[in-house]
């Protein structure tokens, strides 16, 4: 079913006219009556319907508008709320799942007013609203609030009922599959808000909080609660603080199933013989049962349902995840190309035809993500998880440094090593590597309990601190192998870490696996647990792997600034293999960039480039064949770093200094590379202890600047004295 849209024809005095969506920047909401606010040289305003048909006239006399334009000034400078006209109460109805048919007043009862909350079953947003949103209806219910759940595209009503069954909605879920009273409302997506008081006007409408701004981007720190604002505001009898925010969620416009019937030209892309490769190839190893990905794309009704929003996404570039440029080969996916693009858009403007299911090119089985890697036989060693985490059903999301004892009094050299999440749904990435047995028990004695868990049904082994890595890193070993060092990542999508067949990796004797894990919420509660394991090298390789880190040298972000550019090298001193990068950084990251210079060679080699960074989606990234790189190659890290206002991922608002530190909501830039090499190329851990001795020089400056001080952070990164002291140094 698709959504009724209203549109203007909008004619201004020059005699231009132009036909604008009802919602314009300058009109308060569709169906609530117009609110102008600043609208020069606008003549005539004439209402269409999504066929075209001509619905209303108005002709405004362009010498009446300076007094409504006057009118709604004076109105919002005396803080008062332009009055809204009231919506038509026989558009103020929905139906029950029975199909019986509710109206505006028995929706209402003897309540102040009806929070009409836009749902969709199967859009994630509106699972991860669904707690919050039956929080608010306890919470205001004694006030004479009324929250009812509105579902619009229902292919089944036994879905509705599931939907509330297992989020635990206590408040009703009605249908409009006429999308009667999302048109009147102006609603466009799920989860969406509206609330209409005893006078059918439209007080608030938008957003639940503002954790989503964008779609898919959750903005870092606490949430502005704005539809519990405004409800506090109407129960007081104040002027609602934010009646109109942008809600961000799934398109509230389902596409019709196309024909059966039609005929479909021979060029004319299918599902299965265009569709599904390009779905199998980039989004089935997280959307398929049981994974990551929110929902399924694997059939043709799938595919029907979500594709135009992936088109979205793709166009974004926040899907497929964790994107990157390279002129190495990784075995990661390569993004989705331009002509793959356009045969998507050419399959949705076709009308979606499914074709026939014998032109389904040959398609490699999907991996069993539940299970160990099979082709490496079963792990020598599984070490399980002491003790499940428990996710609560919404809040923020949980990092914890979860601790896999094993102890053994001798190194181990392995030949692979897998993070095995328990529940694919809430195991959002993991970084597995070790830490002495006593480092990782002081660090749980010191860290462990609630810290970093916001529901009161979370619960985490392990430990984790907020404002740095929790531990002090312990010394290298005289024989240069580290002590505290990352084996490997997972990220959906991702199985084991495997070593050349002539390397081994080293996990040193007398420590524990260390896995530090970020979990999401489904809107619901969850538990997990994960396993790791470990498969042993059958004999002594002749290489080892090192763990290099290139440390970006910076101590401070400016506040304000777009593009603050912070770069770090490191020089092979050694001919050695590149077998993975893990590119690293935090927040207020735009994009990154490694590029190698080879000796004797005047282009530099593009090693890897994410193009969008997403803090949320690191990954590790394993090239197809490592690559060997001659003594003398000098790796180059760049980042751009955006510390204004206008960054949807800033965790301060507004921004302020992000100085170089360890906590997330501080900054660094901190790629990893594994190289196999014959001898270790880093016995005296430099790289790392570089990257230690600045956070030590940034924790210094940051002092020196938030002690009041005579310092002051420049707008370069500079820390400089500040203007604003005497001679005597005295403010």
């Amino acid at each position: 079913m698709s959504l009724i849209r209203v549109r203007m024809m909008v004619t201004f005095e020059n005699g231009a006219s132009e036909i604008r969506p009802a919602a314009a920047p300058w009109e308060r909401r569709a169906g609530a009556g117009v609110w102008w606010r600043s609208v020069p040289r606008l003549t005539a305003l004439r209402l269409y319907g999504s066929t075209g048909w001509w619905c209303g006239l108005a002709i405004v006399a362009i010498a009446c508008l300076p007094l409504v334009i006057a009118s709604a000034a004076a109105e919002e400078a005396a803080g008062v709320s332009p009055p809204a006209v009231p919506v038509p109460q026989e558009r103020l109805r929905v139906t029950g799942i029975d199909g019986a048919v509710h109206g505006f007043e028995e929706l209402l009862g003897d309540g102040r007013a009806v929070c009409f909350a836009f749902l969709y079953p199967a859009c994630p947003m509106a699972q991860d609203y669904a707690p919050v949103l039956d929080e608010l209806a306890a919470r205001f219910a004694g006030d004479g609030i009324r929250i009812v759940g509105v579902v619009c595209e229902a292919d089944d009503p036994a879905d509705v009922e599931a939907y509330r069954t297992t989020f635990g909605i206590s408040f009703p879920i009605h249908l409009d599959t006429a999308f009667t009273l999302a048109e009147a409302l102006g609603a466009t997506v799920t989860p969406e808000a509206v609330v209409v008081d005893r006078e059918r006007r439209i007080r608030y409408a938008g957003r639940i909080d503002d954790r989503y701004r964008i779609r898919g981007v959750m903005t870092p720190g606490d949430a502005e609660p704005e539809l519990a604002n405004a409800l506090e505001d109407l129960v007081a009898g104040r002027v609602i603080r934010e009646p109109r925010t942008e809600a961000a969620g799934c398109p509230l416009d389902r596409p019709e199933r196309p024909a059966a019937s039609a005929v479909v030209a021979p060029a004319t892309p299918t599902f299965f013989r265009n569709v599904l490769p390009f779905l199998h190839e980039q989004c089935q190893k997280c959307h398929s049962p049981g994974q990551a990905g929110p929902f399924s794309l694997l059939s043709y009704d799938d595919a029907v349902e979500w594709v135009e929003l992936g088109i979205e996404e793709i166009e974004a570039r926040r899907m497929p995840p964790a994107q990157i440029e390279s002129d190495l080969d990784y075995t990661w996916p390569k993004p989705p190309t331009a002509a793959e693009l356009a045969m998507l858009r050419e399959w949705v403007a076709a009308g979606k035809p499914e074709g026939n299911a014998a032109d389904t090119p040959p398609l490699a089985p999907l991996p069993d993500y539940s299970a160990f890697q099979e082709d490496l036989g079963p792990p020598d060693i599984i070490l399980e998880q002491p003790e499940p985490t428990q996710i609560g059903a919404h809040g923020d999301d949980i990092y914890r440094h979860l601790v896999f004892p094993l102890n053994r009094p001798e190194d181990l050299r392995l030949r692979a090593i897998q993070f095995l999440p328990g529940n694919h749904r809430v195991v959002h990435h993991a970084l597995t590597g070790h830490l002495p047995r006593e480092t990782a028990e002081e660090a749980v004695r010191n860290h462990g309990g609630r810290a970093g868990l916001s529901h009161p049904d979370d619960r985490a082994g392990g430990f984790w601190e907020p404002h740095g890595v929790g531990f002090r890193v312990p010394p290298i070993r005289d024989d240069g192998q580290p002590r505290a060092a990352f084996m490997s990542g997972f990220v959906p999508g991702v199985r084991a870490t495997v070593a050349p067949a002539d390397a081994a990796i080293v996990l040193p004797a007398g420590c524990d696996v260390v896995v530090q894990g970020h979990y999401v919420r489904t809107g619901k509660l969850e538990t997990d647990s994960s396993r790791v394991g470990i498969w042993l090298a059958r004999q002594q390789p002749r290489k080892v792997m090192n763990m290099i880190y290139l440390n970006g040298d910076f101590a401070v972000v400016p506040q304000g600034v777009t593009d603050f550019r912070v770069c770090g090298s490191y020089t092979l001193p050694e001919d050695a293999d590149l077998v993975n990068v893990v590119p690293h950084t935090h927040q207020l990251a735009r994009w990154l960039e490694i590029r190698a210079s080879l000796p004797g060679e005047q282009k530099p080699l593009l090693v890897l480039r994410v193009p969008q960074w997403d803090y949320n989606w690191q990954s590790s990234y394993d090239l197809v064949q490592p690559r060997r790189f001659p003594a003398g190659t000098r790796f180059e890290a760049e980042v751009s770093y955006d510390n204004s206002a206008a960054n949807p991922r800033n965790p301060f608002d507004p921004p302020q200094h992000v100085w170089h530190n360890e906590s997330i909501h501080d900054e660094m830039l901190l790629p990893m590379f594994a190289f196999a090499s014959e001898k270790p190329l880093d016995s005296k851990g430099e790289s790392f202890q570089r990257f230690v001795s600045w956070l030590q020089r940034s924790r210094f400056l940051q002092r020196l600047v938030h002690h009041r001080y005579k310092y002051v952070a420049d707008p370069q990164g500079n820390v400089v004295p500040s203007p604003d002291f005497d001679d005597d140094h005295r403010y």
